[in-house]
């Protein structure tokens, strides 16, 4: 895609302030459905979008943030309780 001219591309927001982001735009950032999209806004009211990929380990300390840690100890189960060999079938 030739990004030296400008274009411009729209979009309509939803009653629930929800915006479809074209695909023009979409393929241009290299984002799709899950990634995660940054908005920096500037003092003089200038908007840059910045695409950034979702990050497992990003998403896993949100969730504890907001639901806590489940981590739980390790379960001593004791001894050992024989071989770790099985019956072979017949």
């Amino acid at each position: 895609m030739n990004t030296n001219n400008p274009m411009t591309v729209r979009s309509k927001i939803t009653s629930k302030n929800q915006v479809t982001i074209p695909k023009t735009v979409r393929d241009l950032l290299e984002v799709k459905s899950s990634d995660m999209i940054e908005w920096k806004i500037e003092p003089n009211g200038k908007v840059t979008i910045i695409p950034s990929k979702a990050d497992l380990w990003q998403i896993v300390d949100e969730q504890e943030k907001k639901f806590g840690n489940l981590d739980t100890p390790e379960i001593d189960w004791g001894e050992d309780a024989g071989s770790e060999e099985f019956d072979k079938w017949s």
